[in-house]
């Protein structure tokens, strides 16, 4: 189970979420769909880092 801060891409609002445990595979590359609760829209949250889909990485 983890807690995670995302920014919404579409009101640039940090938003907090709890993703549920971890799957069986335990893969770098498992994104799960989260309601954002700043914009109502589907978002979708890398598992083992947080980060957003089509997020730029910064420094």
């Amino acid at each position: 189970m983890a807690n995670v801060i995302f920014k919404c891409p579409r009101t640039g609002m940090n938003v907090q979420h709890w993703l549920a445990e971890e799957p069986a595979d335990d893969s770098n590359s498992s994104y799960e769909t989260v309601v954002c609760q700043a914009c109502s829209r589907l978002h979708f949250i890398n598992r083992s880092n947080g980060r957003l889909l089509g997020a730029e990485e910064q420094d």
